[in-house]
């Protein structure tokens, strides 16, 4: 598992409703129009105020796709989360 440094925090993607639609979408083509993403907290930074399994909000853009050691993560600067909710 990727134990994160700095202000970085290993996070999952939030699976959002998906929508039909009467047209057949090719799979390399990404649909997420919102400017918003939430994200649970899978691994903190050793200063993190989060814990894992808070669900935060952060900006789209901001979410890095890496893969480390043949796994795939997720990160995100923890100065981009916008608010979160605790379990």
């Amino acid at each position: 598992m990727l134990k994160p440094f700095n202000n970085y925090l290993v996070v999952e993607p939030v699976k959002e409703h998906v929508k039909e639609y009467g047209v057949i979408i090719p799979d390399d083509v990404d649909l997420e129009t919102s400017v918003h993403k939430t994200v649970t907290l899978v691994v903190p930074n050793t200063k993190s105020q989060f814990l894992p399994g808070d669900r935060l909000l952060i900006p789209t853009h901001m979410l890095e796709e890496v893969t480390f050691s043949g796994e795939k993560y997720y990160l995100v600067p923890e100065n981009c989360v916008m608010g979160y909710e605790s379990d």
